[in-house]
Formats: structure tokens, C-alpha cells, sequence
């Protein structure tokens, strides 16, 4: 009875995780001492329950997922306390590697959903969140790899890797929703090329999902009609 619990709420415990993070771990950096390590916590929870939710839906990749993840956060943590730049971009590198896989295989499940309910909902809220982290990540390991590649007020050289990660995540995430507010632009050609691919993806995703969801709407009534129309006509 419990996992069934546990497994109903899942998606819902890892959207309100991702909420935390992208909402409330950056405000704490301007109000609290120590935000360095609350923020790492949360991100490392966030990556846990991510795992787990996945692990309730067991399938080919889950023993990859949950290595992946082990080693993601050994090496988020070393390049955490570490101050060797190589280990931040290879921590990034294992991360966007994780979340790739992470969106791959939470589009699977809602590929392959029969019914819109209050779990699915999440996930594809959490599949969203997910891929504006990614794009974060990406231009974050673009900017450390080779920095210039963005301008803006915003943008400042030599800035600490979760400053720069929040930064990168405003970025990603006004590009996705073609917001654009223009406080932040690529300043290279291949910099220029994820943004706009980032926000063709953004527009392609809403355009499959909602049409994904309406589907399924549509064939549970229709299953629900039917269901109804033989027990009327018994």
C-alpha cells in the first residue's frame, strides 16, 4: 500500500524538489550566509528523488540511470570543495549527461501514458523543467570552456560556478519560453546556434505535448463513452 502511495506521488515530490531549486535555492544566496552548501543540498535531493522517481518505473536503462547519478554527484561534490577548474566542467559534463537521459526516458513515459491524471501533469512539468536545465548546464560549460561566449549585465567574468549556474538558468529558461528579455546575448556564433535551437525545441515540445495530452484526453472519454454505452445497453 505504501509504494502504491509512493509511486502515485512521485512525479508530484519531484516537481515540488525542482520547484525549490529553481525558485527558492537562488533567493537564499542574496538573504542567508552559507548558500553555497544549501543550494548543493538541494540540488543533490533534487537529483535523488529524480532517480527514484525513475527507479518506481523500472526498465532497461535504470541501472545505468542510478550508476550515472552515484558518479554525477561524487563529482558535483568534488568540484564543489575542489577549486581545479577541470573538475567543475567534467562534473557539468556527467550532469547534462544525466539529465539527457533523465528527459529521454520521462518522454518515454508520457509517450507511452493512456490516461491524463495528476502524476502525469508533473511529469511532463518536471520533463519541462528538465530540459531548461539542461540548456543551462550547456551554456554554462560553454561559458567555462570558452568564456566571452556571452554578454550582459548579468554576465560577470570570474564568477563562482553556482552564480554563474543561475544566471545560465535565466537565460535558458527566458529562451525556452521565448520570453527573451535581451539582458543576456551569445556572443559567438555557436552560442547564437544553441540559443536558437533551444528555443525552436521549447516551441516544438509545447506544439507534441499539448497535442500529445489532448490525444489521450480524447481517447479516455472515447473509452469511457463506449464503457458507458455497454452498460446502458445490458
Amino acid at each position: 500500500m505504501l509504494e502504491k502511495i509512493t509511486s502515485k506521488y512521485s512525479f508530484q515530490n519531484l516537481l515540488t524538489w525542482l520547484l525549490l531549486y529553481l525558485l527558492i535555492a537562488p533567493a537564499l544566496r542574496e538573504v542567508m550566509p552559507l548558500t553555497r552548501v544549501i543550494i548543493s543540498i538541494v540540488m543533490s535531493i533534487m537529483l535523488f528523488f529524480a532517480a527514484y522517481t525513475i527507479s518506481l518505473k523500472r526498465g532497461r536503462l535504470f541501472r545505468i540511470t542510478i550508476i550515472l547519478m552515484a558518479v554525477t554527484q561524487l563529482l558535483y561534490w568534488a568540484a564543489f570543495w575542489s577549486p581545479i577548474n577541470l573538475s567543475q566542467k567534467i562534473s557539468t559534463s556527467c550532469l547534462i549527461i544525466y539529465l539527457g537521459l533523465l528527459i529521454f526516458m520521462f518522454s518515454q513515459h508520457i509517450m507511452r501514458a493512456k490516461r491524463v491524471d495528476s502524476s502525469l501533469i508533473s511529469a511532463t512539468l518536471c520533463l519541462y523543467l528538465f530540459l531548461g536545465l539542461l540548456w543551462a548546464l550547456v551554456f554554462a560549460l560553454l561559458e567555462n570552456i570558452a568564456p566571452g561566449s556571452f554578454q550582459g549585465d548579468l554576465v560577470k567574468m570570474g564568477a563562482p560556478p553556482l552564480t554563474q549556474l543561475d544566471i545560465f538558468q535565466y537565460l535558458s529558461f527566458v529562451t525556452i519560453t521565448t520570453l527573451g528579455y535581451g539582458d543576456i546575448l551569445p556572443n559567438t556564433r555557436f552560442a547564437t546556434a544553441l540559443c536558437s535551437m533551444e528555443a525552436v525545441i521549447g516551441q516544438f515540445f509545447m506544439a507534441v505535448l499539448v497535442a500529445r495530452l489532448v490525444g489521450i484526453q480524447v481517447s479516455q472519454q472515447f473509452s469511457s463513452d463506449e464503457t458507458g454505452d455497454e452498460a446502458d445497453n445490458q
